[in-house]
């Protein structure tokens, strides 16, 4: 079936998250520090490495849960300290650097659409940059009732931009969230390797991404190799 549709994750793909995580990282050390003696920022990239390999959904979540060992709780306590906080201090939203290059080389053949996390607030980042009337269907999380990596949330992206899984390219930074449930549709992946999951590793053959990037430079033309190997 020919590509018709490009299916972007918010973040990591189109945003660069880099400030949000050191700040996230600042923040849960400082929280954990309290009642884990010595918790640093190292000790908290060393949790969400082990969350990243196990395929956690919410590495942040978890994080909290194994430091509160076991203790329901702690955990809540933790967690709503750390969402009011975060809530408060969180960095203003940044594009990734090169994406307004690469949305005109994908708008000019395909139809745009967004699947991430975010909601509204990244609609207003891309208006802002001038670059939301590249995206034919710009879809937040507000408007769908599941979340990734349910399959169900790509299967009602995929309706929303008229497009079956099979015409779509899922680009995604996690494995866990973005590239297999997308997979399991028959979408085309790409993996972007950036962030906290850039060295999530597929755990059998059928997982492996179509293709893969170090960052979003050169996602045009990666799409356009897989596009023209599915019309052939």
């Amino acid at each position: 079936m020919s590509i018709t549709t490009v299916l972007l994750d918010a973040g990591g793909v189109i945003l660069d998250e880099s400030q949000h995580e050191l700040v996230r990282a600042e923040l849960t050390a400082e929280i954990l520090s309290g009642v884990v003696p010595g918790y640093s920022v190292d000790c908290y990239f060393s949790d969400v490495e082990d969350a990243v390999q196990s395929f956690c959904a919410n590495v942040y979540e978890y994080v909290f849960w194994k430091r509160s060992n076991g203790n329901v709780e702690l955990f809540n306590s933790l967690w709503s300290v750390y969402l009011e906080r975060f809530g408060a201090m969180q960095p203003t939203l940044k594009l990734s650097d090169g994406l307004r290059t690469e949305l005109e080389s994908l708008s000019s053949e395909f139809n745009l659409g967004i699947a991430g996390k975010y909601g509204r607030e990244l609609l207003e980042a891309l208006s802002n940059e001038g670059v939301l009337d590249m995206f034919r269907f710009p879809f937040t999380q507000d408007d769908f009732s599941y979340i990734k990596p349910d399959s169900r949330y790509f299967e009602s992206v995929a309706e929303a931009c008229h497009a079956a899984p099979e015409g779509c390219v899922m680009v995604g930074d996690r494995m866990d969230n973005d590239i297999v449930p997308a997979k399991m549709l028959g979408m085309k992946t790409v993996l972007i390797r950036t962030g906290l999951h850039r060295g999530q590793q597929p755990r059998t053959p059928v997982e492996r991404p179509d293709a893969e990037l170090g960052s979003i430079a050169g996602l045009g033309a990666a799409i356009g190799r897989i596009a023209m190997d599915e019309r052939m």
